[in-house]
């Protein structure tokens, strides 16, 4: 009988059924490493491809098929996931799509063009809000006019100025403001009540350096991303209790490959469509809509569930997964700006 050359157990196929080692000899013509090379990879985009079918044709057996022990035909939950996290985030990069933007308002051509009749109205609306401030917490900035562009043609943070942090913003990142003084006040009074508020120190950042702060939130989402795969199994536990938690996070990763797949195709069509409010709503109903049908089918293709029960699972996992994402958003911002 022949012996393994890894772990000398005896050979009883092309195999080692010990420790898995293939019984072929290394030492062949060089041409056969070219040969391996291609077939690996006919093999490797073979399976890929047949589990993306899959995933299509049949919503949520490839999970609960790779769960109950047929795995050879698919590619691993892990690595599909991986692979599709990657594609999405170069998919909004190629397309010009900050997954977490800055926005500001009023918007740099506006302060560049100087418009005597915007000033006012700017103005205005400031004393208004003077009027009717009742604290003397201090407010950065300067007021609309001249003085919110330095000498060296810089933009300087304006009192009106609105800091928004927000997910999957089009166009390219704001210019920067530069803070009218350094002091702590100044810097705290971005964010009203200063040192008490987290978000002081976001607003400051996102402000005084979008670029690197958006830099930093998308590096850190791409991270977080997992925590949603984690955070979903959860939520499928809640509702499935019965299950083991290793059968929810196997789901969970192929689930958020559609998944993905659909918030990309939205977001892009959003990205066509900017500017068209009616439109941007129409498209935002639809994603709902349509993630709320891929869990039903989902749910009932790995779990069994009857159409009431996948249905109203769905609506749960729907809602507190939304609300998953934004706790953390919030906490991925308020780390990011320290």
């Amino acid at each position: 009988m022949d012996l393994c050359a890894n772990c000398g157990a005896g050979l009883t196929g092309p195999f080692c059924a010990q420790c898995g080692q293939a019984k072929e000899d290394i030492r062949r013509p060089a041409w056969h490493l070219l040969t391996d090379l291609i077939g690996s990879l006919f093999a490797w985009e073979g399976r890929f491809f047949t589990t993306l079918a899959a995933l299509v044709r049949q919503p949520g057996q490839v999970a609960r098929a790779y769960v109950d022990g047929k795995r050879n035909r698919y590619t691993a939950p892990v690595r599909i996931y991986l692979i599709f996290s990657l594609i999405f985030f170069v998919l909004m990069s190629v397309a010009d799509i900050r997954v977490v933007g800055v926005t500001m308002t009023p918007s740099a051509e506006t302060i560049r063009a100087q418009d005597p009749i915007v000033i006012a109205q700017r103005r205005q609306a400031i004393a208004e809000i003077d009027a009717q401030r009742t604290s003397d917490t201090p407010v950065c900035g300067v007021l609309p006019g001249p003085d919110e562009i330095d000498a060296g043609g810089r933009l300087v943070l304006a009192r009106d100025t609105d800091i928004r942090i927000e997910m999957f913003e089009f166009g390219p990142t704001p210019e920067r403001r530069r803070l009218p003084d350094d002091s702590e006040a100044c810097e705290n009074g971005i964010e009203p009540p200063g040192d008490d508020n987290p978000l002081a120190p976001v607003s400051r950042e996102a402000a005084t350096n979008p670029e690197l702060f958006e830099n930093r939130i998308t590096t850190a989402a791409t991270q977080a991303l997992l925590l949603m795969v984690i955070a979903y199994a959860g939520l499928n536990l809640i509702v499935h209790p019965r299950r083991r938690i290793i059968e929810h996070l196997i789901y969970s990763l192929y689930w958020h490959v559609p998944f993905l797949s659909v918030i990309a195709v939205f977001v892009l069509l959003g990205r066509f469509a900017a500017g068209t409010t009616p439109l941007l709503i129409t498209l935002a109903a639809a994603g709902g809509l349509g993630t709320l049908i891929l869990q039903a089918l989902y749910d009932r293709g790995f779990y069994a569930s009857s159409w009431f029960g996948a249905i109203l699972r769905s609506l749960f996992l729907q809602f507190f997964y939304i609300v998953c994402v934004g706790v953390v958003a919030i906490a991925l911002i308020i780390i990011s700006a320290r």
